[in-house]
């Protein structure tokens, strides 16, 4: 399978991705932008491929910055506005045994790798020498961390349980160390086999720790971090994990309060969301799933704001992207001395089904006999399709990567969302 995806380079190491598909990579950017901004993540097949990838860059240009073990969203700080080009070695949530590339622009815009890179993608001699680059960029970093630490400070007494799920943020932990002094801590120490759950933000297997961590030490809020660091998952103070839209909508209406302007959902959030946003004198703009067109319509539509399903959370005060610790800075400003399930109890007004995989050989010719099936309903088509009537909607989308049909569904009652679900399986799977 090619490591060459829709939103980024993926594969499993060495199998995949090995060190010549590295250096290769490397010579392949380095041929077209100057300079080049570097990090990694804590995965084993990165650490392997690390110095390879930035020979590749270094034997045709010279200006690179090595930012060392950093998470994502500060490689996009770092890069904004002053490098040609941003590369994160990482494969974000996926299993121990994948590596690969993020890489965005100046503006921390996505390349996307089929049609920027992979045209261009060349196999390549090795040298006969592959040098270790040193650590570099340490104002940046400073410049991040005081940053946060500065906004967070008016929060320090939250009682806060963090999981950081053995990845790559390291400055992450040092900022909200020194801003809550008794912060309970796991996972805390990098570890490419992620020994104590998978790399995740999201789901029982990779919460259950922090759950039970949040409820032992009666903390007001758990937060826990995937492998490089781009999203947070959020846990309420009586250890249930809170949902991406739901958590889009506390944002959102928290914003607004002080700073009227357009915020992006995407199209499987609640429909409590734009409702929200409307009624606090926003302007709420559906969007398609996936980080790439979210960041380019943030910027076509000088959006504010833009929270996806899957706990990406991006601000335009950073620069466009997604900043994990200006959620928890706008989730505690939210909270204002209320318990945090009590603001998700006053949000979670529909019945939501969440995101549902279902195989498919064909998903093309199976979406389209579910049109046929609810012709006469409305109908769009911004990602997949999307069905709906006065009190239910239907998402349906195939994978980027896999053989599935992602469906996600909301009612105003448990009954109807049943009905839907099971009449929209009933017609994919026919």
């Amino acid at each position: 399978m090619s490591p060459f995806k829709a939103y980024d380079i993926r594969g499993v190491y060495p199998d995949e991705i090995d060190e010549q598909f590295a250096y290769n990579i490397g010579k392949t950017l380095g041929k077209k932008h100057e300079p080049i901004a570097v990090g990694i993540d804590s995965r084993i097949g990165s650490e392997k491929i690390r110095d390879y990838f930035i020979q590749g860059i270094i034997d045709e240009i010279s200006d690179v910055c090595y930012l060392g073990l950093v998470s994502t969203p500060l490689l996009y700080f770092a890069t904004k506005n002053r490098f040609s080009l941003g590369i994160m070695i990482t494969a974000s949530h996926n299993p121990r045994d994948y590596t690969g590339f993020k890489i965005c622009d100046k503006n921390a815009i996505p390349l996307l790798p089929i049609e920027d890179i992979q045209c261009n993608f060349k196999k390549q001699s090795l040298p006969n020498e592959i040098r270790k680059i040193e650590d570099t960029g340490k104002d940046i970093i400073e410049e991040y961390s005081n940053l946060f630490i500065r906004k967070l400070a008016q929060f320090k007494n939250y009682n806060i349980s963090a999981d950081f799920s053995n990845g790559s943020t390291v400055v992450e932990r040092k900022i909200l160390e020194q801003v809550f002094p008794k912060i309970n801590v796991i996972n805390g120490i990098p570890d490419g086999n992620f020994p104590s759950h998978p790399p995740n933000a999201l789901g029982q297997e990779s919460t259950q720790q922090l759950r039970n961590l949040v409820k032992e030490t009666q903390s007001d809020i758990g937060i826990i971090f995937d492998g490089d660091g781009d999203r947070i998952g959020i846990i309420d103070e009586k250890g249930n994990e809170v949902r991406g839209d739901i958590l889009t909508a506390i944002i959102a209406r928290e914003m607004l309060k002080s700073n009227k302007g357009k915020i992006l959902y995407d199209l499987r959030s609640s429909s409590v969301v734009p409702e929200i946003i409307s009624e606090y004198g926003g302007l709420p703009i559906k969007t398609r799933v996936g980080h790439p067109f979210i960041k380019k319509l943030m910027r076509k539509e000088d959006a504010i704001f833009a929270g996806e399903f899957s706990n990406h959370f991006y601000f335009k005060e950073i620069g466009g992207f997604e900043s994990p610790l200006l959620a928890l800075y706008y989730i505690l400003s939210a909270l204002n001395g209320r318990n945090l399930s009590e603001e998700v109890k006053d949000l979670t007004k529909y019945c939501h089904s969440g995101e549902i995989n279902i195989d498919t050989d064909n998903p093309t010719e199976s979406i389209n006999k579910l049109i046929d099936e609810f012709i006469t309903k409305k109908i769009e088509k911004i990602d997949g399709v999307t069905i709906s009537e006065n009190n239910w909607w239907v998402n349906i989308r195939p994978s980027n990567t896999e053989p599935l049909i992602r469906i996600t569904a909301e009612a105003e009652d448990e009954k109807t969302l049943t009905e839907l679900i099971e009449t929209v399986k009933g017609v994919l799977l026919s």
